[in-house]
This record gives structure tokens, C-alpha cells and sequence, in this order.
């Protein structure tokens, strides 16, 4: 005992300071997390923000498809209708010219001829002078009868020698054999210039890219990125329909998040993509400065505050914990008794000065002995701590006290709710507790666990002769014994006197 006392105080001071460079560590620790945390959602932000900006972009190369589908559909109808003679062709140049000129999506539409030589285009001078007999359009076209349409790979424009992406359709002659193709060119620079409007930052890219791997066009415009195959990418070759990956550009080296979106009906896909240090360097500058600013507190606190805030804390806890152990049950977690007293008699009078209802539901679970009896009072205590949980998600308005009122008993405390509400919150309250499906087998004919509840609902006076906080448990109790007289897993409510 005398060692004891003598080395004492000597083992406290120890224990605090070891304490104080816990809580700095532990401040460290935890600030640490919450950054790296923060870094993830950051990294979910970008990723979230270049997929939909993908998405978007995608859907608006498909609409350029579209609209150059239709400008071809209606080339087609035209060229079976009237023919290849001369006189048509003629009239053809100056119909494809009014069809493209208002649009910057199209660089050309032009019609081929059975042999792959160009009949009418809308760029004057070409005709006869370009034969397509070898690119693949005119293959697949010339070899499959379908009259749908045709997305071939990026080539060089045969009217201009620039990069173009095609869209083509066949048209038959007379008898149903093969005419000729209808072709409609899409510049990628329009795609290039399109997806300058959007902001990726200085780092930042927007590509467009065929199925087979080909770079079809791509903001910042390079044409020598261009017609550049990624196909062997395992991240492009695995990608799925969408999603997000981490990359090293092909064409600069810069390594970039982005967002993949292909597109369900032509074979296109774009990738938003911004650069990764230039996206991150805002919460790059933000951790830095926050780092600097905890390291200065934590080294304050443990500098200064050794052995007062170990006692400070030790203080508020205690004190925390009294309050919570003074107002709160135990097991479930809900008010207790005594707080569910007081809180009655507060908006008891509270209700006489505003002449508002007050409502009580008393809730007691049936059969609960049986249930202890059956499965053990762990069970039973876990068992109340569920239900005590749907309670407490019930009683959720303002001023609402859910309360441990004795054994299985609990109790919903609702002022300013009129009859009605409290019938509705109590057959909630019911229903949902149904839908938990325990199992309890002493508690016929469903089998499950089931509550019955008593409500009662009374607007106070200031004259306590007539009704009291008391009368309106009584009530309750009444209400709820009834409930359990009939058949219980119900609701009953108090008659008015």
C-alpha cells in the first residue's frame, strides 16, 4: 500500500500524458481518414461528372447519325423513284446541295453508281472522277441486300482527301438488284469543334471513337491523332457499354480519368476525360492547407493541454453518460418512466393553455411471456429492442416521445394529433411491426410477432376534476386491453365519455 501511494502520482502524470498523445494521434488519425475519404469521393465526383458528360456526347453523335440517315432516306426514295438518266442527275445535284448547306454536321452527300463511280454529289465537279469501288462501303453494300444502313471505318475523304466518317444506304434499280449507294460524309472536325464547348480544363479531352479502336475525332482537335487505332488498349478492348477507367494517353502521355459511353445503335463511343493532377489540384491545395492547419492544433493541444483536457474529457463523458442513464431505458434505447411522466404532465398543461388533443398509444406485445418462455430472455430482449426501433421511426413529428412504460410495454406519446392521426399512426405502427415477420410460434393464428395497441386521445383542461394526465393512461389501458380482448394484433381506440 505505501509503494502504492508513493509512485501514484508519479503513474498518473504518466497516464495522462500517454492519454493527451492518444487523443493527438487519434485527431490525426481520424483527420487522415476523412481526407483519404474525401479523395474517394472526389475521385466518384470526376468519374460521375466525364460519364455523363459521355453519355450526353454520345447521345449527340447519335443524333448526327440520325439526322444523316434521314437526309439519305430521303436520297434513296428519290434516286428509285426518278432514276440515274442525266436530266435526274442534274436535278439530283441541286436537290443533295439544298440539303446540306444548312447543316454543319454534313460535309457532302453523294450518290454512287453501281460500278462505284460517282454520279451526284453535293460538291460540284467530282462527277465521274471518283470511283469507290474498293472501300468497304461499297463492298458491303454491293454484296448484302439489305437496304439498312451502313457505318464504315474513318478513311480519307475521296472528293477531298481529309478525314470523313460515312454513313451510306443502297438503293435498288427497278427489278430489286443493286443501283448504287447513298452516302452521307461527317467531318470528325465538327465533332472536335462540338465538344470544345464543354469545359474538361486545360488538361481535359473529349474523343470520339469507332468500335474497331479508330481515334474518329477528338477535342483538343489533332489531326495527327486522327485515324490513330487504341484497339490493342486492354482498357478501351474491355470496356464494357459504359463506365470509368484511369488512363495514360496514347497521344500525349498525360494520364487522364474518363468516362466511356458507347453507343447502343451506331458503332461510336465517346471518352470525357480530364487530367487527373489538374482535376485533383484544388483538393490537392485544400488538404495541404487543412493538414497545416490541424498539424498547428494538434501540436497546441498536445503542448498545452496535457493533463487538462484528459480530465475535461473524462468529465464530459461522465457527465454525458448520467444524462443518457437519468432520461433513456437501457435495453431499447427509448425514453424510460420517468421521462415519459414528465414529459406527459409538460404537454398536458401545455395542451389546456392551447386547447389542442393530446393522444397516447400504449403498445404491448403479445404473448411476450410465451415468446421469453419459447426462445429465451436474449431473444425476448432483442426482440423489444426491434420493436422499440419501429416505434421510434413512428414517432417522428416534433414534439412526439416514444417511452419504455414497463416490461413489454411501451408507449407513443403524440401531442396535438386528433383521433384520426392517431388511429393512422397506430395502425402503421401495427403494420409495420407485422411486416417484420418475426417468428413466434406460441402466438396464433399468424405465427408472428404482433403487437396490440390502445389509443386514447383527450383535450385537456385546466380544471384537473374533470380528466387528468391519469385518466388519459387509464384510458389507454383500457383501450388496450380490449384490443387484446379482441383477438389481439389490432388497434382500439377510447370511446368518448
Amino acid at each position: 500500500m505505501t509503494a502504492f501511494a508513493q509512485t501514484r502520482p508519479r503513474s498518473s502524470a504518466r497516464g495522462l500524458r500517454a492519454f493527451v498523445l492518444v487523443v493527438c494521434l487519434v485527431i490525426l488519425g481520424l483527420e487522415g481518414w476523412r481526407y483519404w475519404h474525401d479523395r474517394g469521393h472526389e475521385f466518384d465526383r470526376i468519374r460521375a461528372e466525364t460519364l455523363n458528360l459521355a453519355k450526353s456526347l454520345t447521345q449527340h453523335a447519335q443524333d448526327t447519325f440520325e439526322l444523316a440517315d434521314a437526309l439519305l432516306v430521303d436520297v434513296v426514295d428519290r434516286v428509285e423513284t426518278r432514276g440515274t438518266e442525266p436530266d435526274a442527275l442534274l436535278r439530283l445535284d441541286d436537290f443533295l446541295v439544298d440539303r446540306v448547306q444548312p447543316l454543319q454536321r454534313i460535309k457532302a452527300l453523294t450518290i454512287f453508281g453501281e460500278d462505284g463511280t460517282l454520279l451526284s454529289s453535293s460538291l460540284p465537279g467530282h462527277r465521274g472522277r471518283v470511283n469507290i469501288r474498293d472501300l468497304d462501303l461499297f463492298k458491303h453494300h454491293s454484296t448484302e441486300s439489305s437496304s439498312n444502313w451502313f457505318v464504315g471505318p474513318l478513311i480519307r475523304d475521296p472528293l477531298g482527301g481529309d478525314w470523313v466518317l460515312t454513313i451510306s444506304r443502297r438503293f435498288n434499280k427497278p427489278d430489286g438488284s443493286f443501283g448504287g449507294i447513298a452516302q452521307a460524309s461527317i467531318p470528325p472536325r465538327y465533332f472536335g469543334n462540338f465538344f470544345g464547348r464543354f469545359d474538361v480544363g486545360s488538361q481535359g479531352t473529349i474523343t470520339l471513337i469507332h468500335k474497331n479502336g479508330t481515334i474518329v475525332s477528338r477535342y483538343p482537335y489533332n489531326e495527327r491523332a486522327v485515324g490513330t487505332n487504341i484497339l490493342n488498349d486492354p482498357r478501351f478492348s474491355n470496356a464494357k457499354g459504359s463506365g470509368n477507367y484511369e488512363y495514360d494517353s496514347p497521344v500525349d502521355g498525360l494520364t487522364r480519368i474518363g468516362g466511356y459511353q458507347r453507343n447502343h445503335i451506331f458503332p461510336v463511343g465517346v471518352v470525357a476525360a480530364v487530367g487527373r493532377d489538374e482535376a485533383l489540384a484544388r483538393w490537392n491545395e485544400e488538404f495541404v492547407f487543412r493538414s497545416s492547419i490541424i498539424g498547428l492544433l494538434v501540436l497546441t493541444i498536445g503542448s498545452l493541454g496535457w493533463i487538462l483536457v484528459g480530465a475535461l474529457r473524462r468529465r464530459e463523458e461522465a457527465e454525458a453518460e448520467l444524462a443518457i442513464l437519468a432520461t433513456t431505458d437501457g435495453l431499447t434505447g427509448l425514453a424510460n418512466r420517468r421521462t415519459f411522466d414528465r414529459q406527459l404532465e409538460a404537454e398536458w398543461l401545455r395542451a389546456a393553455r392551447q386547447k389542442t388533443p393530446v393522444s397516447l398509444l400504449l403498445i404491448d406485445v403479445d404473448q411476450f411471456k410465451a415468446y421469453n418462455d419459447i426462445y429465451g430472455h436474449q431473444a425476448g430482449d432483442e426482440c423489444l429492442r426491434n420493436i422499440a426501433k419501429t416505434i421510434a421511426a413512428v414517432a417522428r413529428r416534433p414534439g412526439d416521445l416514444a417511452a419504455r412504460y414497463g416490461g413489454e410495454e411501451l408507449a407513443i406519446l403524440l401531442p396535438g394529433a386528433d383521433e384520426a392521426d392517431t388511429a393512422a399512426i397506430a395502425e402503421d405502427l401495427r403494420a409495420k411491426v407485422e411486416a417484420l415477420r418475426v417468428r413466434h410460434d406460441a402466438n396464433p393464428p399468424a405465427r408472428i410477432l404482433t403487437v396490440s395497441i390502445g389509443s386514447a386521445t383527450r383535450t385537456p383542461s385546466l380544471d384537473r376534476s374533470r380528466i387528468g394526465p391519469d385518466d388519459l393512461i387509464t384510458l389507454a389501458d383500457a383501450a388496450l386491453y380490449r384490443a387484446k380482448q379482441n383477438g389481439r394484433n389490432c388497434v382500439a381506440s377510447a370511446k368518448a365519455a
